[in-house]
């Protein structure tokens, strides 16, 4: 693994380790809680047999083992865990520090559900988020195998697994959305490669036509088809790559690389534009166009402005109920593609009624309309990447923390949003000697319901203020 900064480093054996502090918060618990979220919606593990982490030389392995495969250890699970279960037809997910299991989650996969029976950490390490991490690894897992949800009756941890997004159904607890994270990169991969297909058959079909034709505007039409090619592209891997799991270099995940694609799909609308007007103002510059085009090139870009206006349609709404913010930009884009195809016909039949002039004419204005596209993605993802607060967004928050709890007094609310997720911070005033015990638990009331109630929020920093007299 990459350098990071290591402050405090301690392990079980008691040799040197690593933990990571940050504003007086163990960010590995912090980490850990919001990988846990992230998990749930965004890990592809699907071969994944164990994990390992590296820390100056220590080693933290996440397994999978059968009963069969556990019987050496059984001797000393049962020593650190009376309760210990032998269970020959479950699977044990252990978590290993220096080839000792400190932790570990007995389940069983029933029909495509997990049944999770047992969950243990050794006494003295269950407060540096081991049991968060093995309660991730079990997800992983299981979305990895297709599993729907995760169902425990032990009581005994109903508070922790509660923490985490389990809800009471039918006398049990469940986890009932492993999968969901799945029909976002599916849908956005489906939707991308539905648009790369199309445009390489509009970028084929303008450019051929526009070539035997006669006619610059629709080629420029088709070189335009021909970029989206390529953004769709930078689109798909965008999609691949923000949703791989956090990691110690990016505890928030990987989501705004989202935003990144899509300020790199603005970037490229621009030069592709430049290049287009470059060619088109030359040209008219040269007096050379005294070809008329022909009237089959305004078949080809009617084609094209029918098949842009069902691809908005469609990425706009898969954009939107994602929160894809490149997937948006992208449906723009097609939507910019519509108003540059219906241009170019207007132009084909202008240069064959009046002058061929017409046709350059509306190749520049063609080129125009991208570069106002590419300026607009540029600004719109920007807006992400650099932490826009919604205004809306967090009077909503602000509301709903005064409507719902005892707290009347909230304030320095801020957000931080990666692809479709929010990190949220606020500060909130409690009378002054109430307990930092109750404190605590109110404002761990208030980070849960935060989480449950509204969809996007994947984590909640709260700092406690006390009320002033």
């Amino acid at each position: 693994m990459t350098k990071i900064e290591i402050i405090v480093i301690i392990s079980c054996h008691g040799n040197l380790r690593g933990i990571l502090w940050r504003n007086g918060v163990e960010p590995c618990q912090v980490r850990e809680e919001a990988a846990l979220r992230h998990s749930l919606r965004v890990y592809d593990l699907t071969s994944l047999v164990f994990m390992a982490f590296f820390i100056n030389g220590g080693q933290i392995m996440y397994k999978v083992y059968k009963f069969d495969e556990i019987k050496n250890e059984l001797v000393k699970l049962h020593e650190i865990d009376p309760n210990f279960i032998d269970d020959k037809n479950g699977d044990y997910f252990c978590i290993k520090d220096e080839d000792e299991i400190i932790g570990y989650a007995l389940v069983k996969k029933i029909e495509n559900n997990y049944l999770l029976e047992r969950m243990f950490v050794k006494e003295g390490l269950r407060y540096k988020s081991n049991g968060t991490k093995i309660l991730k690894f079990v997800v992983n897992h299981g979305r990895g195998k297709r599993i729907n949800k995760i169902i425990c009756n032990n009581k005994d941890i109903e508070n922790f697994l509660k923490k985490y997004g389990f809800k009471e159904c039918n006398g049990h607890l469940e986890l009932d959305n492993i999968q969901c994270v799945n029909q976002r990169v599916t849908e956005g991969k489906k939707v991308v490669m539905s648009s790369i297909i199309q445009n390489i058959f509009l970028a084929i079909l303008k450019i051929t036509g526009g070539i035997f034709g006669s006619s610059r505007a629709l080629i420029s039409d088709g070189v335009n088809s021909l970029s989206d090619v390529g953004s769709s592209i930078a689109i798909y891997l965008g999609i691949y790559f923000s949703n791989q799991p956090a990691d110690e270099e990016h505890p928030y995940g990987h989501e705004k690389i989202e935003s990144i694609i899509g300020n790199m799909m603005g970037l490229f609308l621009l030069i592709t534009a430049f290049e287009l007007v470059k060619g088109s103002v030359m040209l008219l510059i040269s007096g050379k166009f005294e070809a008329t085009p022909s009237y089959i090139t305004i078949l080809w870009a009617a084609i094209s402005m029918v098949v842009k206006f069902f691809m908005y349609r469609y990425k706009m709404r898969v954009g939107i109920e994602t929160d894809n913010s490149a997937l948006i930009a992208d449906a723009k884009d097609s939507k910019s593609d519509v108003y540059s195809s219906g241009g170019v016909i207007i132009g084909i039949l202008l240069s064959i009624w009046i002058s061929p002039v017409f046709d350059i004419i509306v190749s520049i204005i063609v080129g125009i309309l991208i570069f106002k596209e590419g300026v607009s993605i540029i600004l719109e993802t920007s807006n992400i990447i650099l932490d826009k607060q919604d205004d809306e967004f967090i009077e909503k928050i602000e509301n709903y923390i005064e409507k719902n709890t005892p707290v009347k007094n909230v304030h320095d609310v801020y957000m931080r949003k990666s692809g479709d997720k929010i990190f949220l911070s606020l500060h909130i005033r409690v009378p002054k000697d109430m307990t930092v015990y109750n404190a605590h638990n109110l404002a761990d009331g208030i980070r849960e319901s935060l989480i449950l109630d509204f969809e996007n929020i994947k984590d909640v920093m709260i700092h406690v203020d006390y009320l002033i007299d």
